[in-house]
Parts: C-alpha cells; sequence; structure tokens
C-alpha cells in the first residue's frame, strides 16, 4: 500500500500533558496515546515548557521551522536550530526553552523492542536512489518546492509538508527522488525486530 497524505489527512490533538497540539501524520494503530507501536507527528511549540513522557519508547525530534530551541534532556542542555535532530528516550525528563518564538517540530516516537528505525534527512539537491525493504517506509517534505518521488516506476508528487506512507510492501524497493533546488526531505524506515 502506497498512500500521498497532505494536510486534509493529518490529525489534529492534544499533547499527551495537555500543552499543546500535534498533527499526527501517521502512527501504528489506535488513538490512545499510550497504545502504539510508532507515531510520526509535527507540533508547534509555541512556550517554553515540559514534554509528555512516552516511557519504554524512543524519540527522535527535528526542529522545521523558526529560530531553534534548547532542550534539557536529563538535565543536560542541547540547542537545535533548523532541521537539526536529537534523539533521547520517552522516559526522559525533558524541557524546551525557545529562542525566539514558535517552532515547528517533527517527530519519530517507536518502540524500539519491536523496531529497527533508520530516519534520515536528505539535503543533498541531486537525483538520490535508495533501496528499502523495511516493512514501513515513510518520505516527508519539508522544501517549499513540490518533490517528484518515483517507487517502482509509480511517480508521486509532494507539495511543502505532504508525505508518503508505504506499507506492508516488504519485498526491495526502488525509491528516487529526484532533483530539487533546495531538497528537505526526512526518509523514515522501520522495519519489524
Amino acid at each position: 500500500m502506497i498512500e500521498h497524505r497532505d494536510l486534509t489527512h493529518y490529525k489534529k490533538m492534544r499533547w499527551k500533558n495537555g500543552a499543546g497540539y500535534t498533527f499526527e501524520l501517521a502512527r501504528s494503530a489506535g488513538d490512545d496515546l499510550d497504545a502504539f507501536d510508532w507515531r510520526i507527528s509535527m507540533a508547534d511549540v509555541k512556550t517554553s515548557g515540559d514534554f509528555s513522557k512516552f516511557s519504554g519508547l524512543q524519540r527522535i525530534l527535528t526542529v522545521l521551522e523558526g529560530q531553534g530551541l534548547v532542550l534539557h534532556i536529563d538535565g543536560e542542555a542541547r540547542q537545535l536550530n533548523t532541521l537539526q535532530s536529537v534523539q533521547f528516550s520517552g522516559s526522559s525528563a525533558v524541557s524546551c526553552k525557545l529562542i525566539a518564538g514558535t517552532v515547528r517540530d517533527f517527530n519519530l516516537i517507536y518502540d524500539p523492542q519491536k523496531l529497527l528505525a533508520r530516519y534520515h534527512w536528505i539535503t543533498q539537491t541531486s537525483t538520490t536512489e535508495i533501496f528499502s525493504s523495511a516493512d514501513l517506509v515513510f518520505i516527508f517534505n519539508q522544501s517549499l518546492e513540490a518533490l517528484e518521488i518515483i517507487i517502482d516506476q509509480q511517480i508521486f508528487h509532494l507539495k511543502h509538508q505532504e508525505s508518503l506512507l508505504i506499507d506492508q510492501e516488504k519485498r526491495l524497493k526502488s525509491i528516487v527522488l529526484t532533483e530539487q533546488q533546495l531538497k528537505q526531505t526526512c526518509l523514515i524506515e522501520l522495519t519489524k525486530i
């Protein structure tokens, strides 16, 4: 199954701690914030404060837009600017301090006991070909320019912040991200253990 997702497919929901809203781009199953194997989301962080905990899960967060933030993860400070990422345990005590105004971030949360994850930002402008046999592949276009993707000779076009979900396609796939002037694409591969 290959599914093209745009902003109308994304589900707006409250953060687990109630302090803001997330746009859920995709998830393994269900609606409960304590019962999923993986979840991909985008959130607008409008104020400094604490992050929700997701015990037993792993998190990867990337700043998409804004002037950046400083994350305090179990007491250690880490500054993130645009397209910089950090990985941390969902059980960690995490808070953020905004540097200068609202930040939009992008998140993968997954169960490391069930899944192997590959999370990679592709920024080179030239055509990129990837071969993947992952159980699930998720491609997200952050560039303002449309991205053309060719998967086994099928062509897809992703506008800004649109995504492609490739699920239950265990066979080896050829994924071609064509030349793009300012490529800002996140490729997530999830493989069951």
